[in-house]
């Protein structure tokens, strides 16, 4: 393991491990590299405040131009202190400061940051975005108490409704559950077409990263449903996928 002094922002759970697709992904990143780090857990109601506090940047502003904090964030003071929001900035400086001296152990590939930027958005709109009406009282399960009261405050007020009824019932539900079940197909067959594990052929890269840490919100906010649901389409490819990826999953 690298010896760097870096700590990673997080948000707790009532789980022993963290669900944010987001913070996972660097989180993975930071294990595949072999970096050293800690976390640091914060519950969503916090985040701000801490990040004023240490000065970490907002990830982007909010509709009345407030700055707007989110996590995952990082510090790294190994040379000089660093501090960054975000998790595709967080990512491109770990792989400029930290790079691996074989290229095939890059998390960019060789001329695929515009490709792996159009994975990201794809799978945003087709799998991120269709998740939330199906998974959004599992995951308000899985907050700590004061996030929960967190968490209901922001979704009401994005969705203006009550948080029990943005969940998906019935019908409606099962058509949303073919609709992502029809997403993942799609995303197997891209995968089918790079001849490999990951979706850039043998290396695993962000692209991968992204998909990985929405399926570990499956997997963990979501047991009872979500998970199983996915390992049963494409033949169990996407437990299979996910193997692939265990040794990279420890929560320091």
């Amino acid at each position: 393991m690298t010896v760097t002094k870096i700590t990673l922002f997080d948000i707790p759970t009532t789980l022993p491990v963290p669900t944010s697709p987001n913070t996972w992904k660097v989180r993975i990143a930071l294990n595949f590299k072999g970096l050293h780090y800690t976390t640091r857990w914060v519950e969503t109601a916090d985040i701000e405040t801490v990040c004023r506090q240490l000065g970490i940047p907002p990830t982007s502003t909010s509709p009345s131009g407030a700055p707007k904090y989110t996590l995952p964030a990082l510090i790294d003071e190994t040379r000089s202190t660093v501090k960054l929001s975000d998790s595709t900035p967080i990512i491109a400086y770990l792989e400029s400061t930290y790079p691996d001296p074989d290229p095939r152990r890059a998390l960019y590939p060789a001329d695929t940051r515009a490709l792996q930027a159009l994975f990201e958005a794809h799978v945003a709109q087709r799998i991120t975005a269709r998740l939330i009406p199906v998974m959004v009282m599992h995951m308000y399960d899985k907050k700590t108490p004061r996030d929960r009261v967190d968490f209901r405050r922001r979704m009401e007020a994005a969705f203006g409704k009550p948080l029990e009824d943005i969940e998906l019932k019935g019908n409606a539900r099962e058509e949303a559950w073919r609709e992502l079940e029809g997403a993942f197909d799609e995303l197997a067959v891209y995968k089918e077409k790079s001849g490999g594990v990951y979706f850039t052929g043998g290396q695993f890269s962000v692209a991968d990263l992204t998909l990985v840490g929405i399926i570990l919100a499956m997997r963990y906010d979501s047991p009872d449903e979500a998970w199983p649901k996915l390992q049963e389409w494409n033949k169990g490819e996407w437990k299979r996928y996910m193997d692939a990826f265990e040794e990279y999953l420890l929560v320091r």
